[in-house]
């Protein structure tokens, strides 16, 4: 789906006007600004897909306090239409993470009771499936040796990954907070709803702030608030969920490459970097 017909599909679902709508951001599943007030996602798919989207969007209701709000979501031809108001997500260079780690900490413990209870409905993480479904559309990216060595990379790593089981967010990085007040902010994007371990949500404020960071990494804070509600976490459990992060997203880059050569050439950069466990900024 292009992002000029997840516009369309949009503003007809909500009777809005497609010349003033426009893209906000194009990934998985585009975002669309409606006007000054609402943003709508279009996650495109099969049946099969919606179904699974709609699943995790019922969950994701669960956490009113600290997942945005979501509007009911509308069944369009190859998609699905989210509505929800708009806000501007994102954290200031200078802000400390401490209150972000201990609202998701407070995400997990609230995950953890619903497990208890039996209260959830949602499909386990597979880092490896993901990856995999991401490299079938990076072919001109990677070799089929190459795109292998990643998926084997991220199976080997991912049982190391251990700890409490909690719901995961999926993708915690700071891009994706809104701190709605100072006491209590807010995840943006849920479609990666999933169950597995809780130490892998640390990972993506991790390698975003280390690999793709401006300034100071801001973790420490992070992990300090996060720690201070969960308990010391184990290093060695922290350290291979990284791995498995920065392994998937060289996948989730080399998908978006497209025709792009340019993208091509830094998911490249990223994958030999990310397998042989280099470390330094990608943005160099």
């Amino acid at each position: 789906m292009t992002p000029e017909q997840a516009v369309a599909l949009a503003c007809d679902a909500l009777g809005a006007d497609p010349t003033t709508a426009r893209v906000l951001r194009a990934a998985d599943a585009i975002t669309v600004l409606i006007d000054e007030t609402r943003v709508a996602r279009v996650i495109p798919g099969d049946a099969a897909a919606i179904a699974a989207s709609q699943r995790v969007l019922a969950a994701a209701r669960a956490w009113s306090q600290i997942l945005q709000p979501l509007g009911e979501a509308i069944v369009v031809p190859g998609a699905l239409v989210v509505p929800y108001p708009r806000i501007e997500p994102g954290i200031p260079a200078d802000t400390d993470l401490g209150i972000g780690g201990a609202c998701l900490a407070g995400f997990h413990r609230e995950g953890q009771h619903l497990l208890e209870r039996d209260e959830i409905d949602l499909p386990g993480f597979d880092p490896t499936g993901l990856a995999t479904s991401w490299l079938e559309r990076a072919d001109t990216v990677f070799t089929t040796a190459e795109a292998a060595s990643l998926v084997d990379a991220i199976a080997k790593y991912w049982p190391d990954v251990t700890g409490p089981t909690a719901v995961l967010h999926g993708d915690a990085h700071r891009a994706n907070w809104w701190p709605s007040d100072m006491a209590w902010w807010v995840l943006i994007d849920s479609e990666f709803l999933s169950i597995g371990p809780a130490i892998y949500d640390l990972a993506p404020l991790e390698v975003t702030e280390r690999r793709l960071g401006l300034g100071p990494s801001r973790f420490p804070s992070f992990l300090s608030g996060y720690e201070s509600t969960m308990g010391l976490i184990d290093p060695a459990a922290l350290a291979a969920a990284i791995r498995v992060r920065e392994l998937l997203s060289v996948a989730w880059l080399a998908a978006r490459a497209g025709e792009d050569s340019e993208i091509a050439l830094r998911a490249r950069h990223r994958l030999e970097d990310a397998l042989l466990g280099r470390d330094g900024s990608w943005l160099a």
